[in-house]
């Protein structure tokens, strides 16, 4: 259900169907038939690239279509997508509008961004992209890595004869406790300049805690701060789940929700997987939304049918 009263529908489809050397998704709701396709290329001496395109038709007659393409080139890696549509986002998914990424809640228009990643190094890339469409943007910056390790203690050697000492020490053995992530750059536009920042950690086990920050201005030169976070940890709610926290606060967006919330969680059962999806959020206006999805995914051993 939205803020404008409550709302409820139901979708069935199928993924991950070979075809043609890709793979097909299809559903149907009260809302709109949706098709996508994605297919991965080898390109040699380009490298990998992986396409898919997507079609969603509402029963009131509006439509969405969109495409992205992934690449890379050596230390290079390109990501382009666009959208164009007749129809809102809302129209064909209500719950869109409330996802981590931003969703343009526009009724019609068209947009497209792109992302360039160059790595310097194992530990630092530096990137750059733009955003186009509702809200013309543009953003640098750099991003680095380290791993986190600590020494193991030394495993005590039964019988062992005593060292030679002209024998040079052995360097200790260690273990990786978690990855540590870091983020600096800008952003400037259409009602917005600032600089930005976040930091992400991530253990071994797959637990992941991210935070990024904006501080800039935004309309009429006023300070802006945004701050988005989210939380993943795998196999909470046991083995083979998945659970995420998000929330985001925007309010230089002037085509998305500038607050977002949501909780997404998997769990398997019997011989499929449950999931529960809740998010939520407020327009530009203050007006809050918010939204509950339950679904099932069911294997079909489609895949690699002739």
């Amino acid at each position: 259900m939205t803020g404008s009263g409550p709302a409820f529908g139901a979708r069935l489809g199928v993924s991950e169907v070979d075809f043609a050397g890709g793979q097909l998704a299809a559903g149907v709701s009260g809302r709109a038939l949706d098709l996508g396709y994605g297919r991965g290329l080898a390109l040699p001496p380009l490298g990998a690239v992986t396409a898919d395109a997507r079609l969603a038709v509402t029963w009131a007659g509006g439509v969405r279509a969109g495409a992205r393409v992934v690449g890379a080139l050596g230390p290079v890696a390109l990501n382009v997508g666009t959208q164009v549509f007749t129809t809102s986002a809302a129209s064909v998914d209500p719950l869109s509008v409330f996802s981590l990424a931003p969703t343009d809640t526009r009724d019609s228009g068209w947009n497209a961004d792109v992302t360039v990643r160059y790595r310097l190094s194992r530990a630092l890339v530096a990137v750059g992209g733009a955003e186009f469409g509702a809200q013309n943007m543009g953003v640098l910056g750099l991003e680095g890595r380290r791993d986190l390790t600590r020494v193991l203690p030394p495993e005590p050697e039964v019988g062992a004869e005593a060292d030679d000492p002209q024998d040079e020490p052995l360097p200790p053995e260690t273990e990786t406790t978690g990855t540590l992530s870091w983020r600096v750059g800008a952003r400037a536009g259409q009602d917005v300049l600032g600089i930005t920042g976040g930091a992400s950690y991530a253990t071994p086990d797959g637990l992941t805690l991210g935070v990024d920050a904006l501080l800039g201005t935004g309309q009429m030169g006023t300070g802006q701060l945004g701050l988005t976070a989210s939380l993943s940890a795998p196999d909470l709610l046991g083995e083979g789940s998945t659970l995420r926290l998000y929330s985001a606060y925007e309010p230089w967006r002037a085509a998305s929700l500038p607050l977002r919330l949501g909780l997404e969680s998997s769990l398997p059962l019997g011989p499929g997987t449950l999931g529960v999806d809740i998010r939520g959020g407020r327009d530009a206006l203050g007006t809050p939304g918010y939204g509950a999805r339950v679904s099932y995914r069911l294997p079909l051993g489609l895949a690699g049918a002739p």
